[in-house]
């Protein structure tokens, strides 16, 4: 009669690489939003930069007339 506490090896091992599959899957995914996430924020940081350029540059422009009048 075998114990009751006993493991089968391959059941064992069977699970255990199934958690892994699924924690190395669902990493891969959180490495994927967070790539997306900073892509997201360096794009929105550059039209941020091109935005204030631009309004700079009205600045300056408005700021030249009013100091050629």
């Amino acid at each position: 009669m075998t114990k009751s506490n006993d493991v089968d090896v391959n059941a064992l091992i069977k699970i255990y690489n199934q958690k892994i599959s699924t924690l190395t899957n669902q990493n891969i995914l959180l490495e994927a939003k967070l790539q997306t996430i900073v892509q997201d924020n360096l794009d929105a940081q550059k039209e941020l930069l091109a935005e204030k350029m631009e309004l700079q540059e009205k600045y300056e422009n408005l700021l030249s007339e009013v100091e050629g009048e």
